[in-house]
């Protein structure tokens, strides 16, 4: 791959590699200099116990998985409600939604699930 951008043949291959996981997930963003961010996020299946497919068997407490993401937004919500809480403070923050509101807007709304709420 030449470019960030997926070629249509890659994408058509991530649906037949028997590894790929498609699961729900939050993540937060932070611009960490030119053409780098780092990011901290988190996925739920409830009623999978141990079973998250993300753990492709582990029964390890952590695991490093070197591959790519592949994101599909809901919504984004730019906000400066978390400044200086560095990705550990992240991590285990609340997700109060009126809280970043009130310092932040809605960036990305594709699905109009906040309709009437102005995006940038």
């Amino acid at each position: 791959m030449n470019s960030h951008r997926p070629s249509d043949a890659a994408l058509a291959g991530l649906m037949l590699d028997p590894h790929a996981r498609h699961v729900p997930s939050w993540m937060y963003i932070q611009d960490s200099g030119p053409g780098l961010v780092t990011f901290v996020g988190s996925s739920r299946i409830p009623g999978t116990g141990d079973a998250h497919p993300l753990r492709y068997g582990s029964r390890r407490i952590h695991q490093l998985i070197v591959g790519e993401i592949v994101v599909r937004p809901h919504y984004a919500v730019g906000t400066d409600a978390l400044r200086g809480q560095g990705l550990g403070g992240l991590a285990t923050s609340s997700h109060d939604f009126r809280a970043f509101l009130e310092r932040g807007e809605i960036v990305l709304d594709p699905y109009s699930r906040f309709p009437g709420v102005p995006t940038t």
